[in-house]
């Protein structure tokens, strides 16, 4: 799994910084196809797996009203801005406060679908995302499809890509602390894939333009 994990992190990396630079050239129809297609390969339900299979899912589950409403920037592993920041997010400080922040009010109150499902969901949110790109790419006229619209897909898409990243990366750093906990790691553990979930909690609501 470490193996898999490292190559799914690099590939997913690429493709978010690819994103990137099509998104300050969003009027190019042949970036914009070239992004539907890297987007649309973009397999991310095996670190949702993962991720389920080491515990962390579970245990967001159990309180997320505690986890993600006293989820502090100084739980987060310093680790979580590099790994951001090979996602191709300029500023990961301020990402990881803006998480935070809708994490805290995403999950404040009774939850009608659990992280854990928000997680799985991520697999086909990208598949929608990508198809919205093609559409845009094919269009007749970029003029017909808003900048607001355009900036909040690439966003979602980023997102989620960013929330995959930084899941798989913590289950790396995790080691073995999941099955024999160490207190201390596995409180940073648990913190950094809340901030992985939130991300992606993030970006499905940027898709869907809540």
């Amino acid at each position: 799994m470490e193996g898999d994990l490292e190559y799914e992190i690099e590939r997913l990396a690429s493709k978010a910084r690819f994103l990137k630079v099509v998104s300050e050239r969003s009027g190019d129809q042949s970036l914009l196809s070239a992004a539907a297609n890297e987007v649309g390969n973009a397999y991310v339900d095996g670190v949702a797996r993962a991720m389920e299979d080491s515990g962390v899912l579970a245990a967001l589950d159990e309180s997320p009203e505690i986890t993600f409403g006293n989820l502090r920037r100084s739980a987060i592993p310093p680790e979580d801005s590099v790994l951001l920041r090979r996602a191709g997010v300029e500023h990961p400080e301020a990402e990881i406060t803006l998480i935070i922040q809708y994490s805290r009010r995403r999950f404040s109150g009774r939850q009608e679908v659990p992280p854990s499902e928000m997680a799985h969901r991520a697999q086909d949110e990208l598949k929608r995302g990508a198809m919205d790109l093609g559409e845009i790419a094919m269009g007749p006229s970029k003029s017909e499809v808003s900048p607001r619209k355009k900036c909040k897909l690439f966003n979602g898409i980023g997102e989620i890509l960013a929330g995959a990243i930084t899941g798989a990366g913590n289950l790396l750093l995790a080691g073995g602390t999941i099955v024999a906990p160490n207190p201390a790691t596995a409180y940073g553990v648990i913190a950094s894939s809340a901030l992985a979930v939130g991300s992606i909690c993030q970006g499905i609501g940027d898709l869907r333009g809540e």
